[in-house]
């Protein structure tokens, strides 16, 4: 059963931002691991307590042990709850955050909102994962969290509910004022409001409890806070000798957002591959020879799409039956990204697309404006164009257990950084914790003595 709650967020103080002149547009971030140096240094100068000092904090030739991003990320937080820049939600809430942008002639708004779950591991078939991951983002992340005590980013989690309970709930039943808003490098507008009816929060409880989770983005963030859940748990264990229940420290938790598959504003985008050079020992004319004996040219109905260097023409490709390959499971085996995978990086390169890419030879593409800059400035020697993914068949891929290539698909927007933090431990000059006054939280936990909040390397 899916377990999900309302929380008091750590949030950005918006009195004391307008009183400076600013606003949550000067503070929060996109996500760290699409931010370039550039763009880092222009975050660091939009204002003193923007999100980036935490979520992506410079590094620098004198970082040591104790003085390194995470140890600053921490103190930054500490300083900022201090000065009231960040202050705790009244009371839990589970918070609807919804994104506004445009698509040509139309206007679509994604709706969902952001919520505590209680961590299951992936063999509960409670929470799905649909992409494989890399292990160094997960130990930047852990430190950060061991650091900062917080969980600082959600995970973005999709479901289906036909019947769109919690599109009603939360943005047709509820006051359609005081909304905070941010709006983004993009243009996108993100809205973003703390709902704290008790009836709302328990029919949303109920919505959730038979329903499965998908990861659409963010399988990093969801592994890595498993991760420091089971972290915590050994070192209690270890110091008072017993096995702290389930659900019965902060650290159980981690934060979601979460969206309706069903709802229309949901939009996903495909990513591309682009080859920047050759493997060694191959060239387009030895390529495209392989490529050939397994792929048609075709006018529709294409696997994917191949484009040459110097050329703007999309080459149409169809996988020839005979080279079908039969390791893959069925659904999986008509997925462009996987057949790509199977019959182009492994079959004809002998490698992975994760390992051309971690070569430098291979990068992966959604904004078309950045894929023609390649292309112009002779900068690829090809790429490989994907279809835009069903969501779907992306859900009815990982209910049969399956994951699938690591960027697969593309979820736009991104969530914003910044708008709420889950803390780990109480908040600063306070007893009092994320999930004080949570009655369901609190029944979980009668006899067990340890701390609510987690561990740390380096505690306030």
């Amino acid at each position: 059963m899916v377990q999900i709650y309302p929380f008091r967020g750590l949030r950005y103080n918006l009195q004391k931002l307008s009183a400076e002149g600013a606003s949550l547009d000067s503070v929060t971030t996109p996500p760290y691991d699409v931010i370039n140096h550039v763009q880092q240094e222009a975050f660091y100068a939009k204002h003193p307590a923007n999100f980036v000092r935490v979520d992506l904090n410079r590094k620098t030739e004198q970082d040591n042990q104790d003085n390194n991003p995470y140890t600053r990320a921490a103190d930054f937080i500490q300083q900022w709850e201090t000065e009231q820049a960040l202050i705790p939600e009244p009371q839990p809430a589970i918070y609807a955050y919804s994104q506004i942008w445009n698509e040509g002639k139309e206007t679509i708004e994604r709706k969902g909102a952001i919520m505590l779950l209680k961590l299951e591991e992936f063999e509960s078939g409670q929470v799905l994962p649909h992409e494989h991951t890399l292990k160094g983002p997960k130990q930047d992340r852990i430190q950060l969290m061991r650091s900062t005590l917080c969980n600082l980013s959600q995970v973005f989690m999709i479901y289906s509910d036909p019947q769109r309970t919690l599109e009603t709930l939360l943005y047709e039943q509820t006051n359609n004022t005081d909304w905070a808003q941010a709006t983004d490098a993009d243009g996108v507008i993100h809205k973003f409001k703390p709902v704290t009816d008790a009836s709302v929060i328990e029919k949303l409880q109920t919505l959730f409890s038979n329903k499965a989770l998908l990861i659409a983005d963010g399988h990093h963030r969801y592994e890595t806070a498993l991760s420091y859940k089971r972290e915590v748990r050994e070192q209690i264990k270890e110091q008072t000798g017993q096995e702290p229940p389930e659900g019965s420290l902060l650290s159980d938790y981690g934060m979601i957002f979460v969206t309706n598959m069903d709802d229309p504003g949901l939009k996903v985008y495909p990513t591309h591959r682009i080859l920047y050079q050759w493997p060694q020992g191959w060239d387009q004319a030895r390529f495209e020879m392989e490529l050939f004996k397994k792929y048609d040219v075709v006018s529709d109905g294409e696997t994917f799409s191949y484009r040459r260097p110097g050329t703007s023409e999309l080459m149409k490709l169809r996988l020839k039956t005979e080279a079908k390959p039969n390791n893959l499971p069925e659904l999986l085996d008509t997925f462009d990204a996987a057949l790509l995978e199977e019959t182009i990086f492994k079959g004809i390169f002998n490698t992975t697309g994760e390992a051309l890419k971690q070569d430098h030879l291979l990068g992966f593409y959604r904004n078309e404006d950045e894929i023609e800059a390649l292309w112009n400035e002779g900068k690829t020697v090809g790429g490989f164009f994907l279809a835009a993914p069903s969501v779907k068949l992306v859900h009815q891929i990982c209910e049969g257990g399956n994951r699938m290539p690591q960027k697969s698909t593309y979820f736009y927007p991104k969530i914003l950084s910044g708008l709420v933090i889950f803390p780990y431990r109480p908040f600063s000059g306070s007893q009092q914790h994320a999930l004080s006054n949570v009655a369901q939280a609190n029944a979980l936990q009668p006899d067990f003595k340890a701390p609510q909040f987690a561990f740390s390397q380096r505690p306030y």
